[in-house]
């Protein structure tokens, strides 16, 4: 029996389990990431990032700051695999509710007159039960994205903020055949980012267009935007949704991931 999850792991295309790298102690493939300590590292930079931004934007006045839990609703379009064996996904957000085990995104931010910090996490983890032409298997993804951004607003500029920053994302892959046979296909990496924002305000309305480039040190290339706006209700509370899109073109020796992300992105601001 099918099921909608044939259009991630293409069988015409993906040849799992033949001519792939297997550690002889644990029986698993070794296409997987070589740097663990990557997001641990990530995570450090940030925290020393967002306090010597928060000097800053303390000694430049008052600081709003926002947590933003968020669903997006993003379909995937890639090719993702090995760089000789990529299967092609094409996968919409329906089909992403049906195989979801646990996912969480939420944006923070610290908003001042001429600096800002913003970071973004997104993680969601994936399963189903799959057939390809060898044998039935289990299929487990898991993606992490870690945006960690700075915003400068220079004199003059109202509303328009120059940003740089990182973009981290981690991309695990485990298909794990009934005769105890798995295979872990993923990697990690981060590459800077910069861009521009646009984010005036009107009363109780706030819009955003916000774009970005980046890669270069791991990535070949990636890009980003967002097209979206808010409604504050009061000093506290409000809501924003928009739409957000991401391209993602990464090759290295091991792993591919070349496609897209995009759909409507809604959220709940919480100020303090």
């Amino acid at each position: 029996m099918k099921t909608k999850l044939d259009t991630v792991i293409d069988p015409r295309r993906c040849h799992i389990g033949f001519r792939t790298p297997v550690d002889a102690a644990t029986g698993c493939s070794t296409l997987r990431g070589k740097c663990p300590t990557r997001f641990l590292l990530v995570l450090v930079v940030c925290l020393i990032i967002s306090g010597m931004l928060h000097s800053s934007l303390a000694s430049a006045g008052e600081i709003e700051y926002r947590i933003v839990p968020y669903l997006w609703t993003a379909g995937i379009d890639a090719d993702i695999g090995p760089p000789d064996r990529t299967t092609s996904a094409d996968v919409s957000f329906g089909d992403y509710i049906q195989f979801l085990d646990i996912g969480a995104a939420f944006i923070f931010e610290a908003i001042g007159e001429k600096w800002s910090f913003h970071s973004d996490v997104m993680w969601v983890k994936l399963s189903e039960s799959i057939e390809l032409p060898v044998a039935t298997a289990d299929f487990e993804n898991e993606q992490l994205i870690l945006e960690f951004v700075v915003g400068f607003r220079p004199q003059g500029w109202k509303g328009i903020r120059i940003l740089g920053g990182g973009r981290y994302i981690k991309m695990d892959t485990t298909i794990e055949f009934r005769n105890g046979f798995k295979v872990e296909i993923g990697q990690e990496w981060i590459d800077p980012l910069v861009g521009l924002e646009w984010r005036p305000r009107r009363g109780k309305w706030e819009f955003l267009i916000e774009g970005d480039i980046g890669g270069g040190v791991n990535a070949d290339f990636t890009w980003a935007f967002m097209l979206g706006g808010a409604y504050h209700f009061n000093d506290h509370y409000g809501v924003e949704a928009g739409y957000r899109f991401m391209d993602i073109d990464f090759e290295d020796s091991e792993f591919v991931f070349d496609g897209r992300l995009e759909g409507l992105q809604i959220g709940m601001i919480f100020k303090f």
